[in-house]
């Protein structure tokens, strides 16, 4: 396994490899509910092809897939790509609807202006070059495609993360702030991830607030399964000989608040759509300067 100093752990596929179960147990529940919305709001039509990236394992491509759509799901992690695959299968996947490729999606090995729309829900954001991800995506786009990416926005409301630092904090005392902004919260303003898709060239249709409640089995099980990412992982190693006692407090604030069975914890996301425009000598008259963009709600 090679690793890339440099980069945080979430931003590192061979680290995934490692957290293909945990992930699809524990938060692939989370990412699909708001790529439903994503897909809500792309209304691709049936037999649509799309592109699906940082595909994880493989929740969005099946949900596409029940709608229709043909979807191509790439990802960098090879055992990610390898359980896409069996999913699939186990679904009954003989008319060939879903496609699993282990790809780079900032270097995709594909033509351009090959699918109607593409998605990517937490994926591209973790990207080094999350622009150059976005290009691409635009790239192999037909032009009148949409694009649906989906990242964090609110993270105050990120109901695990916040109780979680707060644990660490009662057991620890005061945290020093982090020195470098974990890379999924670079686009966490709305203006950043419009930005980020009109520097492709696409015309931002909208950009859309999605609040999901997350119902995990108990407080227990997210505590024995909390290690679903590699940044979580790494974050919990750090614990060190802190590790029990901070998942304790953690247990015991979440079974005080909402019992002993199934809890449900809020997450806020949002949605940009962008369209990839015709070529310059196809729009005559026509301005596609991108501007400034209201948020949805």
């Amino acid at each position: 396994m090679i690793l890339a100093p440099n980069l945080q752990p979430d931003q590192q596929a061979a680290l995934w490899d490692d957290h293909v179960a945990v992930y699809e147990a524990v938060f692939e529940p989370l990412t699909t509910a708001f790529g439903r919305a994503a897909l809500d709001l792309l209304a691709v039509a049936d037999g649509a092809r799309i592109i699906d990236i940082g595909a994880g394992s493989g929740g969005m491509a099946l949900l596409a897939q029940g709608r229709g759509v043909d979807v191509l799901a790439v990802d960098a992690s090879e055992r990610m790509v390898a359980r896409i695959r069996a999913r699939a299968e186990e679904a009954g996947n003989r008319t060939g609807r879903i496609r699993a490729e282990v790809m780079d999606g900032t270097a995709l090995t594909l033509p351009d202006d090959s699918f109607d729309a593409a998605t990517s829900v937490f994926g591209v954001i973790l990207f080094p070059d999350a622009g150059q991800g976005i290009r691409e995506m635009a790239r192999v786009v037909k032009p009148g495609g949409s694009i649906a990416v989906v990242t964090w926005t609110e993270t105050e409301r990120y109901e695990l993360a916040t109780r979680l630092l707060d644990a660490i904090a009662a057991v620890r005392g005061p945290q020093p702030p982090t020195s470098s902004m974990p890379a999924q919260l670079r686009f966490c303003d709305p203006a950043a991830l419009q930005d980020l898709l009109a520097s492709a060239g696409l015309e931002v249709n909208s950009i859309t607030r999605l609040e999901q409640q997350w119902r995990l089995p108990s407080a227990a099980w997210i505590a024995a399964n909390i290690a679903f990412a590699p940044g979580l992982a790494a974050m919990i190693r750090g614990l060190g000989t802190d590790r029990d006692a901070v998942l304790r407090y953690f247990v015991s604030g979440l079974e005080r608040d909402q019992g002993r069975g199934e809890i449900a914890l809020s997450a806020v996301a949002q949605v940009g759509i962008g369209v990839k425009q015709e070529p310059a000598e196809k729009m005559t008259g026509v301005d596609v300067t991108n501007s400034r963009l209201p948020t949805n709600s």
